[in-house]
């Protein structure tokens, strides 16, 4: 009944407002069309203007609205880039591996003493194996999430977007399009979020890629600055003394420096176990206690 008196009601209201609006107007001088064709426009406008006007509008309100398709296509389009992201992490770290097999090794081998030779075998590989192993666990292991059924934690809040329990440190990502538990950051270049579950991967492969670029810029910093002369020696001298394949081995090493002398860290063997408690509390201390929620 009272959506069909409400409907009812809208009707005849329009029917009344456009009666009005085709009710001749009194004649004024000058002619009466004139007349009703302003009110007529007045009456326009004023219908307009209540489709769109606020009076809690204002410049704030005004930029967010402008501003919403360049969120719309961070929103939707940044876990597309993730992807491109892994792809570019994956290429530039097999580059390098590929430079330091090719040009880096073998000088190593035929300028130093066996000892030295062992210490760079044995450390250049660990920190590859390292490298590689905590980035794919990082990539492939999911962050942690909350429960969805009732879990009985004190101060335990309703994420608004997911309608979810939301413990504490739990944060809702826009981009995964779901609550991770003690939530770092999502980051693209792990087209994954960083949180309980992976946060060590990630701190760890942060850790051994510095390492690994520090090892490589180290290493090879005297066959850069050989390089480097080489290379402005043969754009300088008209007729070339190097070969491509000598040229090419000397940027490579070019190359292979500026990569890793710009990337400027915790456990000494691949690990796979668990972190510490389960992401819904937080422990104040590391201690079997009762668990403060902060």
């Amino acid at each position: 009944m009272l959506m069909g008196s409400s409907w009812r009601w809208q009707l005849s209201r329009a029917m009344r407002l456009t009666l009005r609006w085709c009710r001749p107007c009194r004649p004024q001088r000058g002619g009466g069309n004139k007349g009703q064709l302003s009110e007529l426009w007045s009456y326009s406008g004023l219908l307009l203007k209540s489709l769109y006007h606020n009076s809690l509008s204002n410049s704030d309100t005004l930029l967010d609205c402008v501003f919403e398709p360049v969120y719309w296509i961070v929103d939707n389009v940044t876990r597309w880039f993730g992807v491109v992201f892994v792809c570019l992490v994956v290429l530039l770290t097999t580059s390098v591996v590929v430079v330091v097999y090719l040009y880096i090794l073998p000088t190593i081998i035929s300028t130093y003493p066996v000892h030295w030779v062992v210490w760079h075998l044995c450390c250049g590989h660990w920190l590859l194996v390292m490298v590689v192993f905590h980035y794919y666990r990082a990539t492939t292991t999911s962050p942690g999430h909350p429960p969805k059924d009732k879990i009985h934690i004190p101060s335990v809040s309703i994420c608004k977007k997911c309608i979810t329990p939301k413990p504490p440190r739990t944060h809702h990502c826009s981009i995964c399009n779901m609550c991770v538990l003690k939530m770092d950051h999502h980051c693209p270049w792990l087209n994954n979020c960083v949180g309980h579950f992976n946060h060590r991967y990630f701190f760890s492969f942060c850790l051994y890629m510095t390492l690994g670029c520090f090892y490589c810029s180290v290493s090879s910093k005297d066959l850069f600055l050989e390089a480097y002369g080489s290379v402005e020696s043969y754009y300088q001298t008209p007729s070339p003394a190097f070969t491509f394949r000598e040229t090419t081995a000397h940027k490579s090493v070019i190359y292979l420096w500026v990569l890793t002398s710009h990337w400027v860290t915790r456990v000494l063997l691949p690990s796979s176990h668990l972190p510490h408690g389960d992401g819904i509390v937080w422990d104040c201390t590391f201690t079997r206690r009762d668990p403060m929620a902060i």
